[in-house]
């Protein structure tokens, strides 16, 4: 089931376009992956560029994605290419990421604390700037570690992601 308070940050709060939610967060993600929320399936790419929050799930997403069957899994090589797009995405990114952590650690407590969805909206809504600058970073990480995978791999993928329910009923 999609998450309203997804909905509302994507389309309210973030603004973005219909285009933009079409592939984006999943159903199976847990309410606090809002690297997912801020910046829709490309979020994905930034797992574990935040460090790890509680559960061994990244802080910034992907905690609800299925994984590749054994045939088809990542390679060495492929995981040192990831890590290596990942690291230096995250090094170049530093102070954006950190703030953009803060304000994701600040919206997670606050809802683990019983915070209404408008409060938890509030509080990612200071990371807007911060989400909107990193934007088109974060689509070029995504399209590099994308490209790492073999065609079989993004058949896979494309072909396995999660189907979820809204307004134009479940994706085929």
């Amino acid at each position: 089931m999609f998450r309203p308070l997804a909905t509302a940050l994507l389309v309210g709060t973030l603004g973005v376009t219909a285009c933009d939610l079409l592939p984006t967060a999943t159903n199976t993600a847990p309410a606090e992956d809002y690297a997912l929320v801020m910046f829709g399936e490309q979020g994905s790419s930034l797992e574990g560029t935040m460090g790890m929050q509680p559960g061994h799930h990244p802080v910034d997403g992907r905690s609800g994605r299925p994984t590749l069957p054994a045939e088809l899994a990542l390679t060495e090589a492929q995981k040192t290419q990831i890590k290596a797009l990942r690291d230096a995405f995250a090094a170049e990114n530093a102070p954006a990421l950190a703030e953009l952590k803060k304000v994701f650690d600040a919206a997670r407590d606050a809802r683990k604390a019983g915070k209404t969805r408008e409060e938890v909206r509030a509080i990612l809504a200071t990371g807007r700037p911060i989400a909107e600058a990193l934007r088109p970073k974060v689509r070029a990480l995504h399209e590099a570690v994308w490209n790492v995978h073999t065609e079989a791999q993004k058949a896979w993928i494309i072909a396995n992601r999660p189907k979820m329910p809204g307004p134009l009923g479940p994706r085929p």
